[in-house]
């Protein structure tokens, strides 16, 4: 029998993994509305890029609140601050 390993997680990582899904997911809309010619479609795929916007400015608010934390990892949340802050055209 296989041996199933458990990886511990922790909140400002899976916030991390957020942050860069959301880089992506922009870039794949901002690709997509600019080869989209139907007029639906194109209001969708910008309201769903007004809520990723909403979500990345909620991380980068709740990084920034937490880094005046003394007993928070100061590193993580300076990379997740970083990964809020990156447009989502930066690789």
């Amino acid at each position: 029998m296989a041996a199933l390993t458990c990886r511990s997680d922790t909140l400002v990582g899976s916030l991390c993994r957020e942050a860069d899904r959301i880089r992506q997911r922009s870039r794949q809309l901002s690709a997509a509305l600019q080869c989209c010619h139907s007029v639906e479609l194109s209001e969708r795929l910008r309201r769903e890029g007004h809520g990723l916007e909403q979500r990345r400015a909620e991380l980068l608010a709740m990084a920034r609140l937490w880094c005046h934390d003394s007993h928070k990892d100061r590193l993580a949340l300076e990379f997740l601050i970083e990964l809020c802050r990156r447009s989502p055209g930066v690789c």
